[in-house]
């Protein structure tokens, strides 16, 4: 989830921080982390959930550094109060970021999160997440902070919205059932009629639930997603999308044919990059990881996993039978396989800036001129419905 290079940034005021967290020794590790940027100020510290809410009300900051595992008052039950009452964006900075807590406290409508060390004694063992912070803290800042929080407050209030209500495991069941007889019926694995690419960045995790929840998994399509996250981070992603939407879902594995009705993830480590082998489509082999690319092969795309390198595969493997949806993020990627997808004759829709949580990498997607249609997040389960409804290349 990288921020979008800029020219000279304007004068701003400091960004006005509030760090919630139940160990005195990380609050004070994270202050002393911060204190020294001239363009962050904290502002109030707070020791639990409950108090954390009276030092948000009382200081009204900018950005909210919240733990998840606290006394008194978690982090999931303080965003689900803070937002309703005021949103706020908040970056999560738990030692605890590879469970699927994640992605229930962005589904909450936390911005970003940051896996802090499991094990913090001073500000030194910060220094390997320094970077990162710093970056998604700056960038809420130069975003221009009414904007960040009227997305904030619109995401919060989409996650009530009963038009958005996530798939419920119970029902599970009968999907599960239906598509193992579905798949039963097959002599063998098959090509899919249609190939939905999905990409995302910052905010992408609730975003890509609510498309997937909005289709049904009897669909004549594979999907492929890529959304912009650590390694260590998409086995959780790939549980909580099983268990939150009513799709089989799996990450990238070479070994096994992608399969109508599959939803497929790339790993943090590498691109999910697919090929034709005959009747079948497959994920090609890892490529290296992009601290052990060649400096053109990072050119390309600086960003692993990338959006525009599934892109770019998908075109050339299924053509303009290749559905590519970009969503929320602040990023370049995916403008060039977006284009590679459009020369092919598939179409691309891009999520709604209103609707994104960071508009970046829509609006990228959107200036390139390739988008076929930009859709709010709640209308575009509607729209792809009925584009893979339609006939495709190779419908007899």
């Amino acid at each position: 989830m990288l921020e979008r290079p800029s020219g000279r940034a304007p004068q701003l005021p400091p960004l006005r921080v509030v760090i919630i967290d139940d160990q005195a020794a990380i609050r004070t590790a994270l202050r002393n982390l911060l204190v020294g940027q001239r363009d962050i100020l904290i502002v109030g510290e707070a020791a639990d959930g409950e108090e954390g809410l009276k030092v948000v009300h009382a200081e009204q900051p900018d950005m909210i550094l919240l733990d998840l595992e606290m006394p008194r008052l978690d982090g999931f039950a303080f965003l689900r109060l803070q937002m309703a009452k005021r949103p706020t964006p908040v970056v999560v900075v738990s030692s605890h970021a590879t469970r699927e807590s994640v992605f229930r406290a962005l589904e909450l409508g936390a911005l970003d999160f940051v896996k802090k060390p499991t094990r913090i004694r001073d500000v030194s063992d910060l220094q390997p997440i320094q970077e990162d912070l710093l970056r998604k803290l700056r960038l809420c800042r130069t975003l221009g902070l009414s904007q960040l929080t009227e997305r904030t407050r619109a995401h919060a209030a989409s996650q009530s919205n009963p038009n958005l209500t996530p798939y419920r495991p119970e029902s599970a069941q009968s999907s599960t059932d239906l598509l193992a007889t579905m798949r039963a019926s097959q002599q063998r694995p098959q090509l899919p009629k249609r190939l939905l690419c999905i990409g995302a960045s910052t905010g992408g995790p609730p975003a890509i639930a609510t498309v997937l929840s909005g289709l049904h998994p009897m669909l004549p399509v594979s999907i492929l997603v890529t959304q912009h996250m650590p390694d260590s981070f998409s086995a959780a992603f790939v549980e909580r999308l099983t268990r939150t939407t009513p799709w089989p879902v799996r990450e990238a594995n070479p070994d096994v044919p992608i399969s109508p009705g599959e939803v497929v993830v790339a790993s943090g480590t590498h691109s999910l990059r697919v090929y034709r082998d005959g009747p079948l489509l497959r994920v090609q082999a890892p490529h290296l990881s992009h601290s052990q690319q060649s400096p053109q092969a990072a050119q390309l795309s600086p960003i692993v996993p990338s959006i525009d390198h599934m892109l770019e595969s998908a075109a050339q493997a299924m053509g303009s039978d290749v559905i590519a949806v970009i969503l929320t993020g602040m990023s370049g990627d995916g403008v060039q396989g977006a284009r590679a997808v459009h020369a092919c004759g598939g179409r691309i829709l891009a999520e709604s800036p209103s609707t994104a949580v960071l508009s970046g990498m829509p609006d990228d997607v959107i200036a390139s001129g390739v988008v076929s249609e930009v859709v709010p997040l709640r209308r575009m389960a509607d729209v792809l419905t009925q584009l893979l409804l339609a006939p495709t290349s190779h419908s007899s």
